[in-house]
C-alpha cells in the first residue's frame, strides 16, 4: 500500500491553493479571540483540525472547481470553528463560576478595604490599624474624606416662662443733659434697672426710688431681668451732652467813653444770656460792654441752651477798686499855665453826652456859688454871688444830678474839689 505522504505529494503536485488574505486574517483573530482563561493546547488543537478540514475538502474537490467553491467551503468550516469555540468559551465560563461559588462558600470572611489598606478581620499576623490611621483611610465614593465627630457636654438649663410674670409698668422720661440729677421711681412689684450707655446697671427695687446723677452720655435704658439673669430693656432715653461755652474778659476797665465798662466776649454756637451777679443783663450778644459802677467784686456769667434743651454756662469774676464818680479830679488851679488845670468839670461829663446838671456849694454856709448844664461852661473858681475868686486851698462840694442814667448807675453824684 502506498504510503499516504507519497498520495499526498503527487495530488497536490501541480495544484495552488488561492490565497485570500482577508480569509486567514479573520480566522487568525477568531483562533486568538478565547477565554483568557481557555489553556493554549485548545489553541492548538482547533488550528490543527482547520488545517485538517481545508485540506480534506481540496482533495474531495474537484480540481476544476472554481476558486469561488473553495473559499464559499473555507467560510462555511470557518462557521463551524466559531461555533465550537463559542460552546467551549461557554463551558468553560461555567466551570469557572461553579468553582468560584465553592470556593466562595468555603472562604473566610473579610473586610474590604481600599487597595492600599486591604486586611482580613480574622487575621492575627496583621497588626490591627489605629483609630487614627482608620478614620484617615476612610473616604467617600467622590474622595471627601470622613471627619471623627466631637462631642461636647452642654447643660441645659430648665427656665420658667418670662409670660408668667405679671406686666411692668413703665413710664417713659424725656431726654436728659449730661451731668443734670435723675429721679425715676419703681411702682412695681419687681425690681427693675437702668442700663447706662457703658453698661452699668442700676437696680430700683420694688416702689423704691432711684436718684443718681447722669455722668455718662448716650442711651439709657430701663428693663427687666429674665430667668437666665439677661437684661431685658423695655424703654430708652437720650442723655446729650451740652455744647461747651466759653468766655474772656479785660483785665482792666475802659474809661474811653466816660464810663466804666468791661469788655467780655463769649464762644458758642448759641444765642447767649448774661448774668451780672446772678442778676440777668438785657444783653443777648456774644460781645457785650458791662458797665461797673461800684467798688467791689463782680461775677460775669454766660449762659446758652441748644436745640436739645441742654444748657452751658461759664462764669468770669472781675473785682473793681473805687467806685464810679464821673471821673472828676478832686483839685484845679484857676492861674496855672496848663489849660488842662485852669477849671473844674468831671471829665465824664464831656464824653458821655448825656443831660445834667452840676452845681459848686459853699460849705461854710451852704451856698451855691456855681451852677450849669453845659459840660463847656465848666467852673473857673469865682463864686456867682460876689464875683471874686473863692479862697484858695479851700475845698467846695460839687453835686451832679443826670436826666438819663445808666441802667445800674445812680442819678446822683457828688464829690469835693479844692481850689489850689
Amino acid at each position: 500500500m502506498r504510503n499516504i505522504e507519497d498520495l499526498f505529494k503527487e495530488a497536490l503536485k501541480d495544484q495552488e491553493l488561492p490565497y485570500n488574505k482577508d480569509a486567514w486574517s479573520r480566522m487568525n483573530k477568531k483562533l486568538d479571540a478565547r477565554n483568557p482563561k481557555s489553556s493554549n493546547g485548545f489553541k492548538w488543537i482547533l488550528g490543527a483540525g482547520g488545517a485538517a478540514v481545508i485540506i480534506a475538502a481540496y482533495l474531495f474537490l474537484d480540481s476544476d472547481n472554481e476558486p469561488s467553491q473553495i473559499q464559499a467551503e473555507i467560510t462555511k468550516q470557518e462557521n463551524k470553528l466559531e461555533d465550537k469555540r463559542k460552546e467551549t468559551e461557554k463551558e468553560s465560563a461555567t466551570e469557572i463560576s461553579n468553582k468560584t461559588e465553592i470556593e466562595v462558600e468555603t472562604q473566610e470572611p473579610v473586610v474590604v478595604k481600599s487597595p492600599e489598606n486591604s486586611i482580613t478581620c480574622c487575621d492575627d499576623s496583621h497588626q490591627k490599624p489605629s483609630d487614627e490611621a482608620m478614620l484617615k483611610n476612610t473616604k467617600s465614593e467622590t474622595g471627601t474624606e470622613l471627619q471623627q465627630p466631637v462631642y461636647r457636654e452642654v447643660e441645659i438649663i430648665t427656665t420658667k416662662s418670662d409670660e408668667t410674670r405679671a406686666p411692668l409698668h413703665l413710664t417713659t422720661p424725656k431726654d436728659h443733659c449730661l451731668n443734670q440729677n435723675f429721679t425715676y421711681k419703681n411702682t412695681n412689684e419687681e425690681s427693675i434697672f437702668i442700663l447706662s450707655p457703658q453698661e452699668n446697671l442700676e437696680e430700683i427695687t420694688s416702689k423704691q426710688t432711684l436718684d443718681f446723677k447722669l455722668d455718662e452720655k448716650g442711651v439709657y435704658q430701663i428693663g427687666t431681668l429674665n430667668q437666665n439673669q439677661e437684661f431685658i430693656a423695655a424703654l430708652s432715653f437720650n442723655v446729650h451732652e451740652p455744647k461747651n461755652i466759653q468766655l474772656s474778659v479785660d483785665d482792666y476797665l475802659n474809661f474811653e467813653n466816660g464810663l466804666p465798662e468791661l469788655n467780655v466776649q463769649a464762644f458758642s454756637e448759641n444765642q447767649i444770656s448774661w448774668y451780672i451777679n446772678n442778676v440777668q443783663s438785657t444783653k443777648t450778644g456774644l460781645k457785650e460792654n458791662f458797665l461797673l459802677f461800684n467798688k467791689g467784686s463782680y461775677s460775669i456769667k454766660a449762659f446758652t441752651r441748644d436745640a436739645n434743651g441742654c444748657e452751658s454756662s461759664d462764669e468770669v469774676s472781675f473785682f473793681v477798686e473805687k467806685n464810679y464818680n464821673l471821673l472828676a479830679v478832686n483839685a484845679f488851679t484857676p492861674n496855672s499855665f496848663d489849660d488842662r488845670n485852669t477849671t473844674f468839670m468831671p471829665f465824664a461829663l464831656k464824653n458821655r453826652n448825656t443831660p445834667f446838671k452840676m452845681i459848686i456849694i459853699d460849705p461854710s454856709n451852704g451856698a451855691v456859688i456855681f451852677e450849669t448844664s453845659d459840660a463847656n461852661q465848666a467852673w473857673r473858681g469865682i463864686n456867682k454871688n460876689t464875683g471874686e475868686l473863692v479862697k484858695q486851698n479851700t475845698s467846695f462840694v460839687w453835686k451832679v444830678i443826670l436826666q438819663n442814667p445808666e441802667q445800674g448807675e445812680s442819678p446822683e453824684y457828688m464829690g469835693t474839689v479844692v481850689r489850689l
